[in-house]
């Protein structure tokens, strides 16, 4: 099962799946994600690429920072 697109996913170009990942910071009607690419801020800080173009970054998950342990604890 693949993992959909929403605000603050941590994403990869399709066919570019190189460097760090971007972060999505808004999605709008017509289809297209604001992504936030730290890693290239003298290229593109900033750019909107299709949510169809965008793969999710499923390395990473909330899970692995044990956060809901500590805070039941």
């Amino acid at each position: 099962m693949t993992a959909s697109i929403q605000l603050g996913s941590h994403v990869f170009l399709r066919n570019c799946v190189a460097g760090e990942p971007g972060i999505v910071h808004a999605i709008d009607r017509k289809g297209y994600a604001s992504v936030e690419w730290t890693d290239m801020p003298e290229i593109a800080r900033w750019m909107k690429h299709h949510v169809d173009t965008l793969i999710v970054d499923e390395s990473f998950s909330i899970r692995q920072l044990d956060l809901f342990e500590e805070i039941a604890a």
